[in-house]
């Protein structure tokens, strides 16, 4: 299961706020930092998988190298010609970033449409009912909830429930699916 936690860093805070906002929609990506200097992003580096820095941060080619360093996926945006390993246009889609932030996710894993079931217990979670509960109010076992939550997880591509529900809201803008 491929999930990639990622920050954005962007000089201007709205904008680093939307691309924030338009990763976390896509599949396998979990935004868990935004940044406008390298104070910020640095404080991020730590809880992040990949993080996404747009080249007109004044700091950007040093700031990238040592998040690099600390083992962090580097992709640099914008459209100044920086000479970056992993870089993305911002005449590109957010996809092309997304794809650029967590390349496992565009190969393949994660992102498959869930069936109705699953839909209904995932929906039931982010009630915030427990598992036991799901069941009974589904007519169904225990087990089932258990294994219809961990397919739940492969399609997402998300690796617990709390991500899965993370996930959902954030793509419907609220707790019902």
């Amino acid at each position: 299961m491929s999930v990639r936690t990622v920050a954005v860093v962007h000089p201007e805070r709205m904008v680093a706020e939307g691309i924030a906002a338009a990763l976390a929609r896509q599949p396998g990506i979990v935004v868990d930092g935004v940044a406008t200097t390298e104070a910020e992003a640095l404080g991020c580096s730590g809880r992040v998988d990949a993080v996404a820095i747009h080249e007109a941060l004044p700091e950007a080619r040093a700031l990238g190298a040592r998040l690099r360093d600390e083992g962090s996926r580097v992709v640099a945006f914008g459209d100044g010609g920086a000479s970056e390993e992993a870089r993305v246009s911002t005449r590109s889609s957010i996809t092309a970033l997304a794809r650029a932030l967590a390349p496992a996710v565009a190969n393949g894993r994660g992102g498959r449409p869930l069936s109705s079931r699953e839909r209904e217990v995932l929906d039931l979670v982010a009630r915030g009912m427990p598992g036991k509960q799901v069941a009974r109010h589904l007519g169904i076992s225990p087990k089932t909830v258990e294994q219809h939550k961990a397919h739940i997880y492969a399609k997402l591509g998300v690796p617990n429930q709390a991500a899965a529900v993370h996930r959902v809201l954030v793509q419907n803008g609220g707790p019902t699916i």
